[in-house]
C-alpha cells in the first residue's frame, strides 16, 4: 500500500484507498482535487494501438513528493549512473534507466541506450508502472493492447521486453520507475526480478539521501490548502469543455483519424467516394487443414501472433487496417486521406507480412510444428467507405476495387505478392518484379498481373 493510513474510514471516503500518513490540510484538499477528476476525466487511447496510463488517485501527494526530492532537471550523478551500468549488465539489456514522471513527462535521470531525455508521460510505460506495486513485465509489446501502437514501439528505440519495478519516495509513494527495456521478447525469472528489486531499493536509497539533505518545506494551513483546491477546482471544471476532445480519442481505435469527430457531432459517418484507393488482401493457404490439428488455445494464439504482427506492420508504415475475416486480413493506404507513397507504403507493409510468414514457417519446422502461408493481393482503384452499424461500428470499404483485390490475392501463390497491373504502375519503378502475363480470375476474366518480389 501506498502509505500506513489512518484505520477505520479514510479521510477522502473512498473504499480501499487509505489515507497518507500526510494526509491533513493541504494533502487532503489536493486529493480532494484527484478524486474529482479520475470520476470526470475518463483516459481514451491516445492514437490507435496503444492506452495511456491513469493518473493516480493520490496524484497530489506523489507529485508533492517528488518536488521535495529536488531531482528533476538535474545533471547526471555518478551514484545514479553507476545503478545503471550495473543493471544494464547483468540483464544484459540494450536499454536502462532510472526514470521519474511528472505530470506530463518521464524524466531520465540517468539512461544507457536512450537518447532522448525525457519522453511524453501518456505514451510511457512507466506511467503504467507506478500505478501497481509490483513490477510491471511486458514480455512482448507487440502482443499487449497497451502499447502495440505506442510510438516506443513502432519507432525507436522499437522496444518489444519492458521491466520496470516502481522507485518509492521516502514518503513512500511511487515516483518513477529502475527500467530494463530490450528490442527482442523476453521474461525475467524469479530470481531476476528479485534482483531488480534489490537494484532499485539502492536507488530509493539515494534518493533518500537527497531527501535527508534537502530542508523540510513548511506546511501550508488548511485555509490556504483549501482556497488552493476551490482554484484548482474552477480550473478543473474549465477543463472539462476539453474532455469532449478526449473521448474522441477513444473512436481513433476503429476510425480514421479525422471521422471520430463527425460520428460524435452528426451521429454518424457520411460515406465516401474514393477515386484511387490501394488495398490489400491476405489470405493463409492451407489454413483448414493446419488448423484441424490444433486445439482451440493453440489456433487462437497462432493467430493472434500473425495478426499482432500484421498490425505491427501496417501501423508503421502508416497504413489503415479494416478488419480480419475468419483467416483473411483487409487493409487499405489512401484512407482517408490519399498521399503520393500510398502504393509504396502498403507494399512494404505486405513485404513485412510476407517475410515474417517465411521466418515462422522455418522455425515451425525446426521444430515439428504445423504452420500455413500466406498469399497477398494488391489492387488499385476507386472504392467507397464508410461506417456501418450502430453497435459495435465498423469502418469498411466496397466496390469492384475491394472485389478485385481479393481476386488478386486468390490468383496468386503461398508466399508471394500478387498485384495488378493497376498497382504495379505506381510502383514499377521502385521494385523488383515478376510479369505473370494474363491470368483468369473467378468473376473477372483475365487480369494481368505480376509477382512483386522487394523494393529496389
Amino acid at each position: 500500500m501506498e502509505s500506513g493510513g489512518i484505520k477505520g474510514r479514510n479521510l477522502l471516503g473512498i473504499s480501499g484507498v487509505p489515507n497518507h500518513p500526510r494526509e491533513t490540510g493541504t494533502t487532503l484538499a489536493a486529493n480532494l482535487l484527484s478524486r474529482f477528476r479520475m470520476q470526470i476525466a475518463f483516459q481514451p487511447p491516445a492514437a490507435p494501438g496503444y492506452i495511456p496510463p491513469e493518473i493516480p488517485l493520490n496524484e497530489a501527494d506523489r507529485l508533492a513528493d517528488l518536488r521535495e526530492l529536488d531531482i528533476l532537471d538535474t545533471p547526471a550523478e555518478e551514484r545514479f549512473d553507476r545503478i545503471v551500468r550495473l543493471t544494464s549488465k547483468f540483464f544484459e539489456a540494450p536499454i536502462s534507466y532510472v526514470a521519474l514522471v511528472d505530470e506530463d513527462r518521464q524524466w531520465f535521470k540517468s539512461r544507457i541506450g536512450m537518447e532522448p531525455e525525457e519522453t511524453p508521460r501518456e505514451s510511457s510505460f512507466c506511467g503504467h508502472a507506478i500505478l501497481q506495486d509490483e513490477p510491471l513485465i511486458v514480455p512482448d509489446a507487440r502482443k499487449d493492447m497497451r502499447f502495440a501502437g505506442n510510438p516506443l514501439v513502432l519507432g525507436e528505440p522499437f522496444v518489444r521486453f519492458y521491466a520496470g519495478q516502481p522507485l518509492r519516495s521516502p514518503g513512500g509513494l511511487k515516483v518513477g520507475t529502475l527500467c530494463v527495456l530490450d528490442r527482442r521478447p523476453r521474461d525475467l525469472t524469479e530470481k531476476e526480478l528479485r534482483i531488480l528489486h534489490d537494484l532499485a531499493q539502492l536507488v530509493e536509497h539515494e534518493l533518500a539521501l537527497r531527501d535527508v539533505i534537502a530542508a523540510q518545506k513548511e506546511a501550508i494551513t488548511a485555509k490556504e490548502a483549501l482556497a488552493a483546491a476551490q482554484e484548482d477546482l474552477a480550473r478543473t471544471v474549465r477543463d472539462l469543455k476539453e474532455s469532449n476532445k478526449k473521448a474522441e480519442q477513444l473512436l481513433q481505435n476503429i476510425l480514421p483519424d479525422g471521422l471520430a469527430a463527425e460520428l460524435r457531432t452528426r451521429g454518424r459517418v457520411e460515406p465516401v467516394h474514393y477515386e484511387e484507393a490501394c488495398v490489400l488482401f491476405a489470405d493463409f493457404c492451407g489454413f483448414t487443414k493446419v488448423a484441424s490439428s490444433m486445439t482451440p488455445r493453440e489456433l487462437v494464439d497462432e493467430l493472434n501472433d500473425c495478426f499482432c504482427h500484421f498490425d505491427w506492420a501496417v501501423g508503421r508504415h502508416g497504413v489503415e487496417k479494416l478488419k480480419t475475416i475468419g483467416d483473411g486480413y483487409l487493409a487499405a493506404a489512401g484512407l482517408p486521406e490519399s498521399k503520393p507513397d500510398d502504393a509504396l507504403r502498403l507494399l512494404r507493409a505486405a513485404i513485412e507480412m510476407r517475410d515474417f510468414m517465411r521466418e515462422r514457417q522455418q522455425e515451425h519446422a525446426a521444430s515439428g510444428k504445423p504452420s500455413w502461408d500466406v498469399r497477398i493481393g494488391l489492387h488499385a482503384g476507386p472504392l467507397v467507405a464508410g461506417v456501418v452499424g450502430v453497435r459495435k461500428i465498423a469502418y469498411d470499404v466496397w466496390g469492384d476495387t475491394v472485389n478485385t483485390a481479393s481476386r488478386i490475392e486468390s490468383a496468386g501463390e503461398p508466399g508471394r505478392i500478387n498485384v495488378s497491373a493497376e498497382f504495379y504502375e505506381r510502383v514499377r519503378d521502385q521494385v523488383t518484379a515478376e510479369p505473370r502475363g494474363q491470368v483468369g480470375c473467378k468473376s473477372k476474366g483475365l487480369l494481368e498481373m505480376f509477382f512483386i518480389d522487394s523494393v529496389k
